[in-house]
């Protein structure tokens, strides 16, 4: 039987050092000793010196890992190779050590010396992957029928970016991750996308494990506007061991969301060891400082690979600002008068902060194992990380009389949104492999997300002088509980079948989606009237008490999966799952996959999946009777009162608005691998995937105007939106990738990449309307959120990249190519496509020893910024130069960092 040990990870010359993925059978029991006979045993023990050695030059690999298999004894050798352990004769020896494969040799009886030599494994360009195959027996990402990017520690470390979404963004064309400004939560949780859909149609998994999303509902003019994600950068890359991306439709075999497909964050399980991280950066125009530290290190746990890996990371960033100066009236609507008054008060037209949010946060996270007794091993891995973050809101001018409030702020305010982000999660799990060849795994778990918002440095205008300048707006809470059982086994040779993997398996998943109220004064209507002033606190209106919320649901899913190489060429593998959830009813999803090899070096693959996606509860709940959203209506930029009705509101149902469903999918993928001589590896995947009953948020329609009008009557609500399965979309794309590594002498190697992602959406058919919204003339779905759809993300992007080592230095060039954008205006004259730019980013690494490495840098090193917005009454009177309803790869400018990395 084939199993997958876990990867670990030692300190060596390039950074850490790969342990052993080993092929093992069945495990043989210890015998039990008596405390006397157990003396007698250590007794036995005697020194083993030895040297591990290159195996085509013969050159010493210092900082190599030896250990003893089946026990947590081990060390390290020495910067000559060298190594000194206790053995007893029956001991198998494990070298692993990064960039060659392992070994295991038995002790040679009655020697006390021995010389090793590894074989490079530079011609060994798979990766040995989870996700993607539910069946017990391990393959690399080219063996399977599907596409899985796998994307190691060093790698995403090498970008010079701090935060995981922005690391990946750089690395896989098919993920995109961009920061967001001015807009609401969206500047707290980066929305993360894979092969163009939304951010809550990728399933995050951390070590095989349903992730928690985020609490936050993004229902701003940006993408993934309608849509929650995960929040990706709460996990401290410091864990991370690697990063597997599954790009293709998988809820056949994980459950709802993995429609574009997964991302599965592979923590850390070394026992020993670790390393401290420090890592400093500056934006070119001197803002944005960014300090991050992290230290990850591992201890022994029990007697036989055990392990409790932790840890600890913590980051601060200070903000951005690429705003304009503001352009419009201040203190009157009345040029000339205005221009004396600002003369007069020396008021200083850079008013606004617009660029990245402030970030402090810090992570604490674990990943642990451990035997119980000979059969079961017990596991567990999780974490706590918060953030206190700051955003920034647009400028509010004293000649606004719907806004001012000149007894406090006889000059304006400018909003400041701070939250405090925290996530909580932790599974335990217990699994054997029986003696059958049965592997059981049983595993629960918990995680959740809380965003606790405020307001400062603004008013409640119809509180007028009695207002408050400091609020607490509500929190959003999203919380999720797993239980999950999983059976599988792998058989070879069953009949004409030259192997055979069964997989089943069920979940039960509980979720509760909470609403607080805000502070009365955030959100309640003040004695105020003059002017009809706005109400709540500006900028960001607080959750009323009507907006509250607590809901719970549970979902059942069962799976089965069965895989087999009917052939040494011919691998199908057949998936089918069936889940129902408590509020909305049940799905069946299904999916075949195949995969043909020519021969070693030519494969050919191909998917054909029906998938689902159940509405996520806070597109079910979550409501706001005057969100403000800044919006172009009649030609005006400006904040509008909106109210965010459910789905359930009586209103809404009153407009023939159905019941919200999941959305379905049917996509089929076709693609192939081909290995071209020993260094050169080629993958290509064309792909089509139709999503049907695609769950989006109406445009912001008038209440006060036909149809609408004579249902919403006495309401006092002038715009409403709200959510529906209103559009049929097909995505179609490419991802071609290939990878070149050489290793051209002991103090040289080259590693070269490129990769490249095409991709369209399109809306198919039109938007389903009820027959009593079918006279709006705006329609039910505006053009703006299907621009948001089809062309707000990036339709190609291209990431070339090159390292170079010599000795102890290495560098490297990346240059990422990212495709035009447009943002969409309710106003055709206004739409404004942003044309393609390519991004370069270069680092030069000097490792002093074994253990010390620094490395320097520059992201965006020809300070490359997006094209600014063409038309002045999109830039809120100059304050954004730079547009917020799409963003390619944000508008940070050069950036320059320096990194020391120690490891012990």
């Amino acid at each position: 039987m084939t199993v997958l040990l876990p990867s670990l990870y030692r300190a060596g010359c390039a950074g850490l050092v790969l342990a052993a993925q080993v092929t093992a059978g069945t495990a043989v029991a210890a015998p039990t000793l008596s405390a006397p006979n157990a003396l007698a045993h250590l007794a036995d023990r005697r020194p083993l010196t030895g040297r591990v050695l290159d195996g085509a030059d013969q050159a010493p690999l210092s900082f190599c890992s030896v250990g003893i298999k089946g026990s947590n004894r081990g060390t390290t050798t020495d910067a000559n190779g060298a190594f000194k352990l206790d053995v007893e004769d029956g001991d198998i020896l494990v070298i692993s050590y990064v960039g060659y494969e392992p070994r295991e040799i038995p002790v040679p009886a009655g020697e006390s010396t021995i010389s090793i030599s590894l074989k490079s494994t530079t011609h060994t360009m798979a990766d040995v992957v989870v996700v993607g195959n539910r069946a017990s027996e391990a393959r690399t990402n080219v063996e399977l029928p599907v596409p899985v990017d796998v994307l190691s520690a060093k790698e995403i470390t090498k970008t010079g970016q701090t935060e995981l979404g922005q690391m990946i963004h750089f690395l896989a064309p098919s993920f995109n991750s961009t920061k967001h400004a001015i807009s609401n939560v969206t500047s707290y949780v980066d929305p993360a996308t894979l092969r163009g859909l939304g951010p809550d149609q990728t399933l995050v998994l951390v070590n095989g494990k349903r992730r928690h999303q985020s609490s936050a509902l993004n229902v701003n003019n940006v993408v993934g506007r309608g849509s929650v994600g995960t929040d990706l950068n709460a996990i401290p890359t410091a864990a991370i061991e690697r990063v597997e991306i599954l790009r293709d439709g998988a809820a056949a075999q994980y459950g709802s969301d993995a429609i574009a497909g997964i991302v599965n964050l592979v923590l850390k399980k070394a026992p020993r060891g670790g390393t401290v991280t420090g890592n400093y950066g500056i934006s070119k125009l001197g803002d944005g400082d960014t300090y991050d530290a992290g230290v990850n290190f591992g201890l022994p746990v029990g007697k036989r690979d055990g392990f409790f890996n932790t840890t600890v990371q913590l980051h601060h960033n200070e903000p951005t600002d690429r705003s304009g100066d503001y352009t419009g009236a201040v203190y009157s609507t009345k040029p000339e008068e205005d221009a004396a008054l600002v003369a007069q008060n020396g008021f200083n037209r850079h008013v606004t902060t617009y660029g990245t949010a402030k970030n402090t946060m810090g992570q604490l996270f674990y990943n642990a194992e451990t035997k119980l007794g000979e059969a079961w091993t017990l596991y567990s891995f999780g974490g706590y990380s918060r953030k206190d973050m700051t955003a920034y809101g647009f400028y509010r001018q004293p000649s606004n009389k719907k806004r001012a409030v000149l007894s406090l702020f006889p000059n304006g305010y400018n909003p400041v949104f701070p939250a405090k982000v925290q996530d909580l999660a932790s599974t335990v799990g217990v699994r054997r492999t029986t003696g059958s060849g049965w592997n059981l795994d049983f595993s629960a778990g918990f995680g959740g997300n809380t965003i606790e918002t405020f307001a400062n440095h603004t008013v409640n205008p119809s509180y007028g002088s009695n207002s408050p300048t400091s609020f607490y707006t509500g929190t959003n809470k999203f919380g999720q509980g797993l239980i999950n059982a999983n059976v599988s086994k792998s058989l070879k040779n069953i009949g004409s079948l030259k192997s055979l993997s069964v997989a089943y398996g069920s979940e039960l998943r509980v979720e509760r989606y909470q609403l607080e109220a805000g502070d009365d004064a955030s959100w309640m209507k003040g004695p105020v009237t003059t002017n009809s002033p706005d109400v709540g606190s500006s900028g960001r209106e607080g959750i009323g008490a009507q907006n509250a919320v607590k809901r719970t649901r549970n979902n059942v899913g069962l799976y089965a999966d069965v895989l087999s190489d009917i052939t040494e060429a011919l691998l199908v593998d057949v998936a089918a799952r069936v889940e129902r959830y408590s509020d909305f009813g049940t799905n069946v999803s299904g999916k075949i996959s195949t995969r043909y090899k020519f021969s070693n070096l030519f494969s050919v693959r191909g998917s054909l999946n029906r998938g689902f996606r159940a509405p996520s509860m806070h597109q079910l709940y979550y409501s706001n009777n005057a969100d403000a959203q800044w919006l172009t209506i009649n030609g005006v930029f400006d904040s509008y009162p909106i109210a965010h009705l459910r789905n359930d509101n009586a209103y809404v149902r009153a407009l023939g608005v159905e019941k919200l469903k999941a959305e379905t999918t049917l996509d089929y993928n076709l693609g192939f691998t081909a290995q071209i001589g020993p260094n050169l590896q080629v993958t290509a995947d064309m792909y089509q995937i139709d999503i049907k009953d695609r769950i989006v948020i109406s445009g912001q329609l008038d209440a006060t105007k036909d149809p609408l009008a004579p249902v919403f009557q006495g309401s006092g609500i002038a715009q409403v939106q709200f959510f529906s399965n209103a559009l049929d979309t097909r995505t179609r794309g490419l991802d071609v990738v290939a990878a070149y590594r050489q290793n051209i002498s002991k103090d040289q190697e080259v590693n070269l990449s490129a990769s490249m992602m095409l991709n369209a959406t399109k809306v198919q058919g039109g938007v389903r309307t009820p027959a009593q919204l079918s006279s709006l003339s705006t329609g039910l779905i505006d053009r703006v959120m299907i621009g948001l759809i089809e062309v707000a993300q990036p339709r190609s992007k291209a990431i070339v990249s090159a390292s170079y080592r010599y000795k102890k230095l290495e560098g490297m060039l990346r240059a990422t190519r990212f495709g035009e954008v447009t943002a969409i205006q309710t106003t055709p004259e206004l739409d404004q496509t942003f044309r393609a730019k390519t991004v370069a980013d270069a680092s030069l690494s000097y490792s002093f020893n074994p253990r010390i490495n620094l490395t320097v840098g520059a992201n965006n090193i020809f300070d490359v910024y997006p094209d600014k917005i063409a038309f002045p009454s999109l830039t809120a009177s100059g304050q954004t130069p730079y547009t917020r309803f799409t963003s390619q790869f944000g508008f940070m400018g050069a950036y320059y960092f320096t990194t020391v990395r120690y490891s012990f």
